[in-house]
């Protein structure tokens, strides 16, 4: 053990011996042992620097590390400490025995984090540390980037107008459904929109409204699980390591060493700021709570507060005065596969300084050698695999394609643009792209994102509706909210942050049908029928248009065609596609008629497949009786229908082919039952 320990002094004391040399930002590092050195110095986190080391010696370390824990849950020793400015080093992924040999096969057992001296140049530890050969891969940590545009804008009552007979309308009776216009747009909320800007939700409501086996991970501010429209949604964590991860945890790593949800106000530039509007808001869009006659509506937020899908809340977001983890999405990823989730919602990522091809060159070739995309791959591949009643194998992650369109044209940003993820980019309630959206040929779809540029006057309601943070207990940063509690707990945003949980929520919907109509589907598979289930957007991009509130800032529509995905994504689309691909458009049928039998006593068990019978494509499951079990023994196996005779009599078998919305389709027949004699006809 002794012996682990001095490598790892040798490994790190090195970061003092070295001048301050400068390495490639990306690519291959410059020592003997070809050391990949991905990111870029420039706004790197200082301190901090992912390193994944090859496989013999991270089992060493690993060894190392467990014989001496220390306080807040690092791992050091004596010799590590002496080492000249390293303060601590610890696997960047979570244990958990559970799943200890597939976190293995995926590599996440190499990935460590290393801090050190935020004085020590990162280029002079990177220098030193690529020197050494068992050391495969470096990594500048960043931060990532919330991708909404504009801070919240808390919702305040407009004259009610219309609004009474808008309100008995409405499929649900929560007060504010009708101004959520990215759900369904008459044409008439907003003062710039076009009839159809949605997402069709209501016709999908008439099929589905949720499901509580649903669980969607929202990697990012905390999800305020008290609020009163998200609390019955909120996912419960069957095994909680401690109290504080009962609807989640805090991967942010705060000074204090709680993993507790934080929605806490901080300071930022003399302003201040919420720490939990975005991710609650994001949560709403997914599974505000529906029918309970209150504030807004989820898209699979259930019915009369049951059967909404699930939000476990993954807080990559917090203070950046206390946040100690820049790289906390990479195990929020495996978090989330290894606690059930099936969807990771991720309105995030990293921004450019330049937009040049060099730079979206350089981000690509990061994030193809990063930590995340090791994380990412995780999730797709294991989420759902320890559920057998899981409707898909695998996982769906998706992100905000970005916000930086207007300035960097079309360009494509990551990870949203990591062809494994759905990218979403955004619209307006014009049915045209918002202002901001990123565009690119790596777009996988379009949802409403908002456009406050579209709104009426004096409103924001151009942008898109959900829950804010809504706590007594934490002083509001807007005035407006003082005045009254409900109010304050929703308001408007806009952003691919947006449009994101449009797409994720979309995608739970589709799942709780298929688990409602007992399927099961890979996760490739279902993301084909989501990305396919959409409306044409590229006819609508002709022309210009204009944002008068940015100076009159003119877009060429006909720069976004071809680069805003497959069209903007339809809720009931994606379940008639489903039912489709289910044979749902028809119950069962009879094809042909089952004949009476004559059977001996004795004689072996006699197999008709009933795929001969019915219509078996239609058909979810098979079962059988009979009249008289003296007579008779039936059973139904792999679709094949297994008669034995037992005794003389005659009794009366039904055959139920059953359709997967509860349709019901039976067929009867006579079996009779005679004994065997002697005689060369063999009857009596």
């Amino acid at each position: 053990m002794k012996k682990s320990f001095l490598f790892l002094l040798s490994l790190l004391a090195m970061a003092g011996c070295t001048k301050d040399a400068g390495v490639a930002d990306l690519g291959t590092g410059s020592g003997s042992s070809d050391v990949k050195v991905i990111f870029s110095a420039e706004g790197a986190v200082k301190g901090q620097m992912i390193v994944k080391f090859r496989p013999s010696v991270a089992d060493s370390l690993a060894e190392a590390l467990a014989a001496s824990p220390t306080r807040s849950e690092f791992v050091s020793v004596d010799e590590l400490l002496a080492a000249k400015g390293v303060e601590r080093i610890k696997p960047l992924f979570g244990y958990d025995p559970r799943f200890e040999e597939r976190h293995r096969a995926f590599g996440l057992h190499q990935w460590y984090v290393v801090t050190f001296d935020e004085t020590l140049p990162l280029q002079q530890m990177v220098r030193s540390l690529s020197e050494d050969n068992r050391v495969e891969l470096l990594e500048y940590v960043h931060r990532p980037q919330l991708c909404d545009r504009f801070p919240v804008r808390p919702y305040v009552a407009t004259a009610p107008s219309s609004s009474v007979t808008t309100r008995a309308s409405m499929p649900m009776n929560d007060p504010l459904l009708p101004e959520q216009w990215h759900y369904h747009n008459d044409g008439q909320t907003v003062r710039i929109s076009a009839a159809g800007a949605d997402i069709n939700l209501f016709d999908a409501w008439e099929k589905t409204q949720g499901g509580e086996d649903i669980v969607v991970a929202v990697l990012d501010q905390a999800v305020q699980y008290t609020h009163p429209d998200l609390a019955a949604n909120m996912w419960v964590n069957p095994d909680p390591a401690n109290s504080d991860e009962l609807h989640g945890k805090n991967f942010c790593g705060y000074r204090n060493g709680s993993t507790a949800l934080d929605w806490s106000y901080v300071e930022t530039d003399g302003n201040t700021e919420s720490n939990a509007d975005h991710g609650t808001h994001v949560a709403g869009t997914i599974a505000a709570i529906n029918n309970n006659g209150l504030g807004v509506s989820g898209i699979a937020g259930g019915r009369n507060g049951m059967n909404g899908v699930k939000i476990m809340s993954c807080q990559i977001f917090g203070d950046p005065m206390l946040q100690t983890n820049a790289y906390a999405a990479e195990d929020a990823f495996r978090y989330a596969a290894d606690n059930g989730a099936l969807i990771c919602q991720c309105s995030w990522g990293y921004s450019y300084t330049r937009g040049t091809a060099s730079e979206v060159s350089a981000m690509k070739s990061y994030f193809e050698n990063s930590a995340e995309r090791t994380a990412i791959d995780y999730f797709i591949a294991m989420a759902g695999s320890d559920n057998p009643n899981s409707p898909i194998q695998g996982g769906l992650v998706v992100f905000a394609a970005g916000n930086e369109g207007d300035l960097f044209g079309p360009v494509p940003e990551y990870p949203a643009s990591y062809e494994k993820v759905v990218s979403v980019a955004s619209m307006g309630s014009d049915l045209l792209p918002a202002y901001y959206t990123c565009y690119n040929e790596e777009v996988d779809v379009t949802a409403p994102g908002g456009d406050l540029s579209n709104s009426d006057d004096n409103t924001e309601n151009g942008g898109v509706l959900s829950t804010i943070l809504c706590d007594p207990n934490v002083p509001r940063y807007v005035d407006r909210r003082d005045a009254s509690l409900t109010a304050g707990c929703y308001g408007y945003l806009q952003g691919t942050s947006m449009a994101c949980p449009h797409v994720s929520g979309v995608a739970a919907l589709g799942l709780a049908y298929i688990s409602q109509l007992g399927f099961r589907m890979s996760a490739d598979e279902f993301r084909n029928v989501l990305e396919s289930s959409v409306r044409p957007i590229d006819p609508y991009l002709t022309g210009t248009k204009s944002i008068p509130m940015l100076n009159n800032m003119v877009l060429n529509l006909s720069d976004y065609r071809g680069r805003m995905g497959s069209g903007y994504v339809d809720a009931d689309l994606l379940l008639e596609n489903l039912r489709t691909l289910f044979g749902q458009q028809v119950p069962p049928e009879v094809t042909k008629n089952f004949s009476n039998q004559l059977l001996k006593k004795g004689t072996p068990t006699i197999s008709l497949p009933l795929s001969e019978y019915f219509t078996d494509d239609a058909v979810k499951n098979y079962t059988a009786s009979a009249n008289d079990e003296r007579v008779v023994d039936v059973k139904v196996s792999e679709g094949v229908l297994k008669i034995l005779p037992k005794n003389v009599g005659q009794a009366k078998i039904t055959v139920k082919a059953e359709g997967f919305e509860g349709s019901i389709v039976p067929q009867s027949f006579i079996v009779t039952v005679r004994s065997q004699s002697n005689t060369s006809d063999g009857w009596l």
